[in-house]
């Protein structure tokens, strides 16, 4: 089983990634964390792990990574 790429995202990347799924200016940005700020996580670079973009809904989801 290949090795998880543990990279932490950048805001290039996030910013590229987010023109590549081409989520629009009036998208809300979602995150799924608690409001608190108990815990702070890194977001990986992959979006398969660390991005939701929904065109119907308008909106972008960050997942958090517990590494």
């Amino acid at each position: 089983m290949p090795k998880e790429d543990k990279t932490i995202m950048t805001v290039g990347r996030l910013k590229g990634l987010l023109a590549y799924f081409n989520a629009q200016d009036d998208f809300e940005v979602w995150l799924s964390s608690d409001e608190e700020g108990n815990e702070f996580l890194p977001m990986l670079a992959n979006p398969k792990w660390s991005l939701a973009v929904e065109d119907d809904d308008k909106r972008v989801t960050l997942f958090p990574s517990h590494r």
